[in-house]
């Protein structure tokens, strides 16, 4: 798996490498900065495997033209949960890092359609409580493909409104393992 995942990322260098060389070129080019804060259900195993909603945060980036662009996003996650009955109270805090491209089309003049697609590493802490008795678990940095679609509405020149749903496979096609999350910003874009 971690070849595929290596593949992914001599692909996406090469596409961004591509991009670079196009604007060197003359093409016009933009770079856009986005806060993001969403809402994720995500697969948890601890005590017994089951979902869990929580509250996403974190900043997006892109690099290239409306049809093919580069982009980088950076979500921070957390969330605890409580077990009254088993006295058990647990803490997860995640690091996500995406890495992938994005492929847009204008539907209006206003409004952008785009897709996106990438893969995604995570950085997991698991805090657990027993009886009192905490246990703290590093868990080892995991790599899976993404792929979403979202819309852009222009506010103005530079100013975009922006929401999406995003989908990590974590077990494909186990759709009942995947992460999914629905994000809302807005761009300040640079020309």
């Amino acid at each position: 798996m971690l070849k595929q995942y290596l593949q992914l990322i001599c692909v996406l260098s090469i596409l961004l490498w591509a991009i670079v060389q196009k604007s060197a070129s003359g093409m016009p080019t933009s770079v856009g900065l986005e806060p993001i804060v969403g809402y994720e259900r995500a697969q948890m195993l601890v005590p017994t495997p089951h979902t869990v909603d929580r509250l996403v945060y974190g900043a997006r980036a892109s690099y290239g033209f409306t049809f093919l662009s580069a982009e980088a996003e950076y979500l921070h996650t957390y969330s605890s949960e409580s077990f009254i009955s088993q006295n058990i109270s647990t803490k997860d805090t995640g690091d996500k890092l995406k890495l992938g491209l994005r492929s847009g089309i204008d539907l209006l003049s206003v409004i952008n359609f785009y897709l996106r697609a990438g893969a995604q590493a995570t950085k997991n802490t698991h805090e657990e409580t027993v009886s009192g008795v905490s246990t703290t678990t590093l868990q080892p940095i995991t790599y899976y493909p993404y792929a979403g679609t979202g819309l852009r509405l222009r506010l103005g020149r530079n100013l975009k409104v922006t929401g999406d749903l995003t989908t990590v496979f974590r077990s494909f096609p186990d759709m009942n393992q995947n992460e999914y999350q629905l994000t809302a910003g807005f761009v300040v874009q640079f020309p």
